[in-house]
């Protein structure tokens, strides 16, 4: 489907109909500047509109799709017909998601600047300089820089939030070391992002291989979080000089052990069931 070739018939038909841009903006009940983009081929009218666009400028549907007036209908013309407007349906449904991911992008965009803000003028309002304000505001950059692709693209953006994250966290942590000034954050911190990067993408690989099987997949990744704190605390112990374990470490390892293995019955049984 050519939307240059449908944007010059709405253009001439218009014309012939003696109408201006805004005149059949207004009928439609739109801008004239959505008029104008369908004409110049920069985009396509929404599928709702087809019928009144179509009755408006004096045609059918069909030959609005295909730019052009039908002397005569073939069967080739209606598969054809049809033909454009699924095409027009899926173009016109991505334009409504793309446009859908936009706003969320914005509107979240705007909810961490509002933060920021917020963080500012209290910290100057209170202690006349930035102090404190500092970390949420490098915490909240941190976060937009993470979770855009996620939020743009939901599920498709993962593995794009999941290389940001990889990237940017020792960075991250490294300026925090020098608004925080304390020396043990980058040799702790380092160790610790390592660890959460490689089971974050253990996550992702698992779910990507078992996509089918998300249970079994969230089981695995459940298991995966034991060693993944085993080997956090024994890395913290030899650091801070402080205990590897205690009893609370050893009772959310059985629970998590205890969910993992209910969650394995039940997608055995949801196989074998069907």
């Amino acid at each position: 489907m050519n939307e240059i070739k449908i944007g010059q018939f709405i253009a001439e038909l218009r014309k012939e109909q003696k109408l201006t841009q805004k005149d059949l903006a207004a009928q439609l009940h739109i801008t004239d500047k959505a008029v104008s983009k369908w004409e110049r081929g920069l985009s396509c009218p929404d599928i709702s509109l087809l019928t009144s666009i179509a009755d408006i400028l004096g045609v059918t549907t069909g030959e609005l799709l295909n730019g052009q007036r039908s002397q005569s209908v073939t069967s080739k013309e209606v598969e054809k017909t049809i033909d454009n407007a699924l095409v027009y349906a899926e173009k016109s449904t991505k334009s409504k998601t793309v446009s859908f991911q936009n706003i969320l992008v914005v509107l979240f965009s705007v909810l961490l600047l509002l933060g920021i803000i917020v963080c500012s003028i209290c910290d100057i309002a209170i202690s006349g300089t930035f102090s404190w304000s500092l970390y949420p505001i490098t915490a909240i950059i941190f976060v937009w820089l993470v979770l855009v692709p996620f939020v743009k693209y939901g599920g498709k953006g993962m593995l794009g939030s999941l290389v940001i994250f990889s990237i940017s966290i020792i960075p991250f942590l490294y300026v925090m070391s020098i608004i925080v000034g304390n020396h043990l954050i980058m040799p702790i911190g380092i160790r610790m992002s390592l660890y959460v990067i490689a089971y974050l993408w253990c996550v992702y690989l698992i779910f990507r291989k078992l996509k089918r099987r998300k249970i079994i997949a969230a089981a695995i990744c459940l298991l995966l979080t034991i060693p993944l704190c085993i080997i956090t605390n024994i890395s913290l112990a030899k650091t801070l000089s402080i205990s590897t374990f205690d009893i609370w470490d050893l009772l959310s390892f059985a629970i998590i052990a205890m969910i993992s293995i209910a969650l394995f019955i039940i997608d055995y049984y949801r196989i074998h069931k069907c």
